[in-house]
């Protein structure tokens, strides 16, 4: 469709609404005994079929229409890659989808859409589930395309992950209006994407029966808080977003709801966040995307009030750091969120530390619900659960995903990489509207962008570096984290070094420390030292960790490079370089965490995808490795090595030729970890 165009749903009455299948079969019915030069007049006066369906005419601008309306099963966003180098404005692909409802009623991922001038947003790739489109009678709605998220789809240039997860056409099919089509409706398995597995975002029964009571609870108690828990892949980021969209559309309350809050503390799976996060999150409009459509702290619809890292995608890093984590993030929502709806999402670490973590955060939250997404036990898990809630405990079963072509690491790294590609987005004011804060992207690669200098031998730059779960020698700091994902971290009180002490320092010829002037200026805390390039770091020998409670996590960088000449640090990040500042002019420091951060590999190889050539048709060669990964099978897997053999050699990337494979012993060694299980 181009980029000119728009699609009107417009409904006929219907009294007893169908499935889009349904639909679909009785309007190609009605078509098929009509005349095929019939105007859309006469077909609208017609006399509907026996078994009153919903009808549904998509219409193009102009005078132009479909002879057939069909109805649609699901509608989405799927959209090609654009062509490479710059192209006209008129020409570049839409890459998201508007709804706007103009008459009736849409159901949408869980939200219902009423008629108004608020613009919905809807990201749809088919790598997650694509939502249905479901409508009532006499329903008129607009699907317009959106050109703020053509960088999110022109990632596909960059990574093999962000590609056939579109509507691309067809292979040989190089029309101009398949080549400019944004979004399509999906009637049936038939129009699907070859070679792609179509899943659609559903509600079990036995789910829908649970979430109408507590949307009603919510009418009475607007301060309801909910605990999802469950073992993982079992459907609690689906059943977590279902329940907000219907909180957030639902028009019975007494006074309309501003807003839900999301305490999101899965740190591998993140909704709203950057990967090995924990945040809360403020969210005012439905949940219609993925993950990686919104990882940005800064989004109008999803404003992160508060985050910690745990520089780590698993709370096993270190349970304790985890639990503090999330008490913060929960005495914050008691101060400033009152009264507010609260939506607990947990990681599906159910046994061992796990499940006491789970059992710690019910008896100190008493949230009035907790939902268990599995019914298949263990029994264990169900008895401790049970036990630590003094409410309500319900079991609810599983929805698993039958079929999936990302992985969870596939997953984390298009959300970091998602992050990284976003623009910087000013500091929010009461001022901006939605259009000014909506994310955009940027589809260069990282190393074609100014990277922010920090220098690190200046009071206006950094504090230092700390590091979770290894110190490194000092000698080997640099080489350590260069090329790394760091977290940024703003210290709002120097208690949040009280972990670490003196004791800690190690006493180097080679280091030197400098002093720490405390809040209250009543005492100094000598814990920086510096490496032998003059990095400042803190050393944490003992594994300690910043308190929570005086610290908090302002986003990610990735450090690209480090100039021991000017002493200046290279940082890519979405981060404004505003924020860095206004903390500075604040009296407040920053410090650099590293941790166990997923390896950036994404970072190090889109140049190289970028000069190859990620043109269509290139997408059988160049495939995803996932070295580092517990699903690395990357010997099966072909790599297009006459296509980047000769090109300029990148830091960190190996290019093996022919039949080579990497040496035995060159993967990580993991170490498995079962912490609190009976082994006996």
């Amino acid at each position: 469709m181009s980029s000119h165009k728009k699609r009107r749903i417009d409904g006929v009455d219907a009294t007893k609404p169908m499935s889009a299948i349904a639909a679909l079969a009785a309007r190609r019915r009605e078509a098929a005994a009509s005349s095929t030069s019939a105007q859309q007049s006469s077909q609208c006066d017609e006399k509907p079929p026996t078994s009153n369906v919903n009808y549904f005419s998509p219409l193009q601008k102009g005078t132009s229409q479909v002879g057939t309306p069909s109805t649609p099963k699901k509608s989405a966003v799927k959209t090609p890659r654009s062509q490479r180098g710059t192209e006209s404005p008129a020409a570049h692909p839409k890459s998201h989808e508007m709804a706007r409802v103009i008459q009736g009623e849409v159901v949408l991922a869980g939200a219902t859409l009423y008629p108004a001038e608020t613009i919905e947003w809807v990201h749809a790739p088919h790598c997650h589930a694509v939502p249905v489109l479901r409508t009532k009678e006499q329903t008129r709605l607009e699907l317009h395309p959106d050109k703020n998220a053509q960088g999110l789809r022109q990632l596909g240039r960059l990574s093999p992950l962000f590609r056939k997860m579109w509507n691309e056409p067809p292979e040989g099919d190089s029309t101009k209006s398949n080549k400019e089509a944004t979004f399509q409706i999906i009637q049936t398995p038939e129009d699907a994407p070859k070679k792609c597995i179509i899943q659609e975002l559903d509600s079990l029964a036995a789910w829908n029966r649970k979430l109408s009571p507590l949307v009603t609870t919510s009418r009475e108690k607007p301060s309801l808080s909910t605990l999802i828990c469950g073992p993982k892949s079992a459907g609690k980021s689906t059943f977590s977003r279902l329940f907000l969209n219907r909180l957030l559309t639902d028009r019975s309350h007494r006074q309309a709801l501003r807003g839900v809050v999301v305490m999101d503390l899965d740190p591998g799976q993140p909704e709203y966040a950057p990967v090995g996060t924990l945040s809360l999150v403020f969210v005012t409009k439905p949940n219609l995307g993925t993950p990686f459509t919104h990882p940005g702290i800064r989004d109008a619809a999803s404003n992160v009030v508060r985050c910690h890292s745990m520089a780590s995608v698993t709370p096993a890093s270190d349970p304790d750091l985890y639990l503090a984590c999330a008490v913060d993030l929960f005495d914050t929502y008691n101060k400033s969120f009152a009264g507010v709806p609260l939506i607990i999402n947990t990681p599906g670490w159910i046994l061992g530390t796990g499940l006491d973590l789970l059992c710690a955060l019910v008896r100190k939250m008493k949230p009035e619900e907790v939902l268990y997404m599995s019914e298949d036990g263990p029994s264990e898990t169900v008895d401790a659960l049970r036990a630590a809630t003094e409410t309500t405990f319900t079991e609810l079963p599983s929805q698993q995903s039958e079929f999936t072509s990302r992985t969870a690491a596939h997953l984390r790294a298009m959300q970091t990489m998602s992050y990284f590609h976003l623009q910087e987005l000013a500091l929010a004011t009461t001022k901006q509207t939605d259009i000014t804060q909506r994310l955009k992207w940027n589809p260069s690669p990282l190393s074609f962008r100014s990277p922010l200098l920090v220098r690190y031998s200046s009071k206006k730059g950094i504090l230092g570096l700390v590091s979770y779960d290894y110190q490194c020698p000092p000698e080997l700091l640099a080489d350590t984290v260069n090329g790394l994902v760091l977290a940024a971290v703003e210290i709002e009180d120097v208690k949040a070094f009280s972990g670490f002490t003196q004791d800690q320092v190690s006493v180097d010829t080679s280091s030197k420390l400098t002093k720490l002037d405390t809040a209250s200026k009543d005492e100094a805390l000598q814990i920086v030292s510096t490496s032998l390039e003059g990095i400042p770091f803190i050393p944490n020998y003992n594994d300690a960790a910043l308190d929570p409670r005086y610290s908090r996590t302002i986003g990610l960088v990735l450090l690209r490079g480090i100039d021991t000449k000017s002493h200046t640090l290279q940082l890519t990040t979405p981060i404004p370089a505003e924020e860095f500042k206004h903390i500075k002019s604040q009296g407040r420091d920053i410090v650099l965490l590293h941790g166990k951060f997923d390896t950036p590999s994404w970072a190090y190889t889109e140049d190289l995808y970028e000069r190859a050539g990620a043109d269509e048709g290139n997408d059988t060669i160049l495939e995803v490795t996932d070295e580092d990964t517990d699903d690395d099978r990357s010997e099966a897997e072909p790599e297009d090595v006459d296509r980047v053999s000769d090109l300029t050699e990148v830091p960190w990337v190996e290019v093996l030729k022919g039949s080579q494979r990497r040496p035995v012993g060159s993967r990580v060694w993991r170490v498995r970890r079962d912490l609190g299980r009976n082994n006996a």
